[in-house]
This record gives C-alpha cells, structure tokens and sequence, in this order.
C-alpha cells in the first residue's frame, strides 16, 4: 500500500460544540486548495502571514517554495523570507502574468518528474519541491479586464496544481464570479461574512458570529485527535484563527527564522533560501542592473566565447542579462514609439561599442533633426575616427576623382569636404552633392564598388553613381581600389528617414548596398545600427530591409505593434492575439529584443543610462 505524505499546517482552533470539545484547526497542503473569505479587517491577512510563519518553521529550502500575488498591498514585509521564490504585487501588470507564467511551466516540469504519479504519494529519487501559491485579494484579479485571460490559467492550476506539487491558498471579500472555482477549494474558511455568503461558501447555514478578528468558520477536512462521539466530516464549525507573530528584529519568532536560514547581518540575506525571482523597482540603473542580474554557469561560459558582447538589460522572467553578440548580430534595428527610449538604448550601445571597439571607425547618417548629434560628438571627443553625413539644406562640392584625401572631413559642417585642393572632375561639368549622394560616394570609396551595375555581364553605369551624377555622366565615380583602401572595421549609426524613401536613388542603399555589405560583414567586422526604423512604401525595399536584420529591438507594445505594423516588419509572422496574451503592456524602460535567426523573443528592461 502506497504511503501518503501530509503536509500539515495548524493555523487555529475549532470550536465544536456536538462533541464538547475545542481541537485544533489542521489543513494538509497536500491534499486541500483553501480558500479564505472575509470582510475588511477580518483576518484574511492575518491568515496568510500565519501559513507562512508555519511553512518556514516546518519546512526548508529543499521541500518548500512560496509564490505571493499581492492584490491587497499588505504582504510586502514577507518578500524576503528565505522560502518566498516570488513576491509580485500588480504594481506592473508584467509580475501578473510572469508569475501565471513561472506556475505553469512549475506544473509542466513537475508533472513529466512524476511520470503519472500523485505527488503526495510520489517516492521516487529525484527532490520535487512543494509549491505553494498565495493569492491575497483574488477579487481584484478577478475584476480586472486585463487579466481576463489568466483566469483559465488560475483555473487550470486549481484544477491539476494539487497533484502535481502546487497548493492554492487565496483570500476574497466577496464569491461574487468565484463560484466556478470553489469546486478545486477542499478547505473553505470565511470570517465575518454577511449570511447569504456563507450559504454560497459552505452549502449549510451558521449560526452569526460577532465581528471579531480571525473568528469564522471552516469545514473540519482532517478528524481532530481524541474526538469520542461522531460529528459531521466537512461540515463548517466555528474557528478561532492563531494571531501571527511578530517580525520585529528582536523578536523570537525572526530570532528562529534567522538561526534556522543562517541569516548574514551584514549582507543583509539569508544563505539557505529557494531560487528567487527578483522585481524591478523603477528605472534599471547600472548599479540595479548589477545588483539584480542572475548569470548561471552555463551562460557565463558561453558569454566568455564571445568576442563583442554588449548587455543593454534584464529580461523580466529570470532576470538574465540581455546581449547582443555583435561578432554574429551584424545588421541591427530599432523600431519604437517617440519618449519610449530608443536614444537610451543607442546610448548604452555606443557607450559600450566606443569602448571595446575604440580602433574602428563610426559613421553616423543623420538628419536635420540631428538626432545623433550627442554621439557623433562623443566620438570625437574620444579621439575615435568619426565621420557623419547629415541632411541640411545645402549640398556639398563634388570631390575630386584623383589623389583624394578623403581620411578628414569639415565636421562642422557635416558635408564631404576634402582638405586637398580639389581637381577638376570633368571639363564643363560641375555638381554639387546631397549628404545621400557624399554617403554613397563614401562606401564607393572605402567599402564596395558601386560603379558596377551587378545585373549585367557587361560593364555599365549602376543606378548609385547614375543617381549621383546624372545620365551620361555616371562613369565620373571612381571604381572602388581595394589595395588602395582596404575595408576598415567599422560601425553604421543609421538615423536619417531618407533611409526608408521609395524614391530610385534613395532605395538603392536598402535594396542593393547594404545586402552586399552585410554579406561581408562579418569577415570585414562592419556593424550596422539602424536607429528608428520608419515605414516603408515600397514592398520589395521592405522585404530586403527585413532579409538583411540579424535582431531587432521593439520600444513599444508588441500586440499592438503587431497589429499595426508588424505585416511590414520582422515581427510579420506573430500573432497579435497570442503576443496580447502573453506579453502584458510596457512600463517606462520595457521593450523586447528578438534575435531573427535564433526565433527568439525576450521582453526585457533597459539599462537607464544619462546622458
């Protein structure tokens, strides 16, 4: 015959008149769900803080887990404790839904290490720890549209948690719209409740009690020791709820705790307590980033392969730092709403890349917003080699076609003026050149040859150098000399909204360049930031931009962007409905990093960098 195992808590004392007698109030976790109901000021928190005073005494870090899910506010002092994996309140509707999330994936894990087994009677090797989930103030969840989607996931692990390893304890003021789930409720106890609810509670009529602290009712789950006489099983008899101890320094209950979790004063933290799942608490400073980060082995190993790791935050499940890999990551996007943080996020790039890339070179392409302006700036008070092509209302001198100097330019200006004297390109002929068209006539010089059409097997002028310099004067561009200029580390900043224009010239860079760069920007170490990507008109431009992104970051609500944008984007092939179910809406410093060729989507906060 298999042994079961209990989990007893005795969190009061019946008063049971039929057999004159007063035993004591025991609910085993392992067998019951208990549901707790009360009006303001009856007990309900009380209760909880009991359960967990006993589990912590009862229990240690190899048996027990506790999840809270504060709705009532009042169960913060208890985030710490040694045996609370997760304290969430619904201050960010994020914790709502990661701690249905982390429950979940608890019951899937449990449910394949028991393999058909029940878990209170389960004997094998392996150590399933016991969860038990807290919810305080269940009504709050239960009215909030938002969470409406939940409330089949809280089912669920009402229904199948018990048997698998995770209790549910919640408190409600009122069963309005909780009927549905008492049926996965053995244990019921409500405090001062109007009549009519302990009806609805307990299917049986009380007798009124006074409106006393942590006085009720509960239905007797567990014979009392020594009762002679009979008494109705699971019948409500009136309780008496203990009064929980006190977490005062010096008092004795926190004396024990501390003994007992080896409590390090001076670190302020326990040395024996469960996998905890930290929050944030506002904006991700560098210090918070640091001091919340979670980096397992086996990340830590695989981060010290890579050459150029750049962490911009913590993503919101486990809080494991959030990199981009830029030896393989090449080609990268930022798509975001205006004031959502997109200028933070290049920042903690940049400040990074200026560091561990200090011998490459830094073109910036801006516009007359001169958006960029504060890290073109940057880079040359670093003494790094700087180069920027900013849109303006004048163009700039063609440059000459021989003995060019093209290594320094008018920075003030943010035109391609060469230092040398300039020659005559072509006699007759004089052209002025859109910062677009200097752009182009820089990667002609330094990184490809753009006067080779590329579609034909004869030699032609290509749409670049005729969009430069016009019919019949195309073969003025000089070919690119790769023994002259040899390709240069170098990082793209790509801020200018001529980017995304459907106009032929305009275009080319999408459609033709940057394929072409990025096919050999891994070998020649070029990276390309595109800053603030726009819509784009023209299909097939489109496409190409999302062929060529590697990963991408999204400052905004993904189901929303999803739905608006999100056909012409990367993110084409998700569902709108299913990210709004999994994904709650960002906070200040939220967004998402999707690396393209991994399929891989992490919600994550944002490093808070000034400026």
């Amino acid at each position: 015959m298999e042994k079961t195992r209990k989990m007893i808590c005795t969190p009061g004392q019946y008063d049971i008149p039929i057999v004159q007698k007063q035993p004591l109030f025991m609910v085993d976790l392992l067998d019951k769900n208990i549901a707790l109901f009360g009006a303001s000021m009856s007990g309900k928190t009380n209760f909880l803080k009991l359960i967990i005073q006993l589990l912590h005494m009862k229990y240690n870090e190899e048996n027990e887990q506790i999840f809270i899910l504060d709705f009532g506010g009042a169960m913060a002092s208890y985030k710490e404790f040694p045996l609370v994996s997760a304290y969430f309140d619904n201050s960010n509707e994020e914790y709502v839904k990661r701690a249905f999330r982390i429950l979940e994936d608890i019951v899937k894990k449990n449910t394949k290490a028991l393999n058909g087994d029940n878990f209170s009677s389960y004997n094998g090797e392996k150590n399933i720890i016991h969860t038990t989930f807290i919810i305080d103030n269940l009504n709050a969840f239960q009215d909030e549209p938002r969470y409406a989607a939940y409330q089949e996931k809280f089912a669920k692990i009402c229904r199948d948690g018990l048997s698998k390893g995770v209790t549910v304890i919640f408190t409600a003021s009122d069963t309005k719209g909780l009927n549905s789930y008492l049926s996965s409720f053995g244990q019921k106890i409500a405090l001062e409740m109007p009549a009519d609810k302990y009806l609805d509670i307990f299917n049986s009529k009380v007798t009124e009690i006074g409106a006393i602290p942590g006085r009720g009712f509960a239905n007797v789950t567990i014979k009392p020791d020594d009762i002679e006489g009979t008494f109705r099983m699971n019948y409500p008899y009136e309780l008496q709820c203990f009064i929980a101890d006190s977490l005062k320094d010096e008092g004795e209950y926190m004396h024990n705790l501390r003994d007992k979790f080896g409590y390090d004063s001076e670190k302020g933290v326990y040395s024996r307590c469960v996998k905890k799942y930290p929050t944030f608490s506002g904006d991700l400073t560098v210090n918070e980033y640091k001091r919340l980060k979670r980096t397992p082995e086996a990340i830590e190993k695989k981060r010290e392969g890579i050459p150029c790791p750049i962490s911009v935050g913590l993503d919101y499940i486990d809080f494991y730092p959030v990199e981009v890999d830029f030896s393989e990551s090449r080609v990268i996007g930022i798509y975001g709403k205006k004031g959502y943080g997109k200028t933070n996020l290049l920042r903690v790039i940049l400040d990074e890349l200026f560091e561990k890339k200090s011998n490459s070179r830094f073109v910036f392409f801006d516009d007359g917003r001169k958006q960029l302006k504060e890290f073109y700036e940057k880079c040359e008070k670093l003494g790094l080699e700087c180069h920027k092509f900013i849109e303006t209302k004048k163009n700039s001198p063609l440059p000459p076609l021989e003995e060019k100097n093209t290594d320094t330019f008018d920075m003030s200006m943010g035109f391609l003026d060469v230092i040398d004297k300039p020659k005559t390109a072509a006699e007759g002929f004089t052209k002025t050149l859109s910062p677009y068209q200097q752009f182009y006539h820089f990667i002609n010089d330094y990184y490809m040859d753009l006067t080779w059409n590329g579609y034909s097997n004869s030699q032609l002028h290509s749409p670049v150098s005729t969009y430069i310099y016009g019919d019949g004067k195309a073969d003025l561009m000089p070919s690119y000399n790769e023994n002259k200029n040899p390709v240069k580390p170098t990082v793209f900043v790509l801020q200018s909204k001529m980017l995304y224009l459907s106009a032929n010239g305009e275009k080319q860079f999408i459609n033709n360049i940057l394929p072409k760069l990025a096919a050999i920007a891994e070998d020649e170490d070029l990276i390309f930031i595109f800053t603030d990507i726009q819509k784009i008109t023209d299909q097939e431009t489109n496409n190409f931009l999302n062929n060529t992104m590697s990963s991408v970051f999204l400052l905004d609500n993904i189901a929303e962007f999803a739905a608006e944008r999100g056909q012409k984007t990367v993110f084409g092939n998700m569902d709108a409905k299913g990210l709004k179910e999994e994904y709650a809406r960002c906070e200040t410093g939220d967004g998402y990093f999707y690396d393209i060729e991994a399929d891989r989507l992490v919600k994550l906060k944002f490093i808070k960098k000034d400026d």
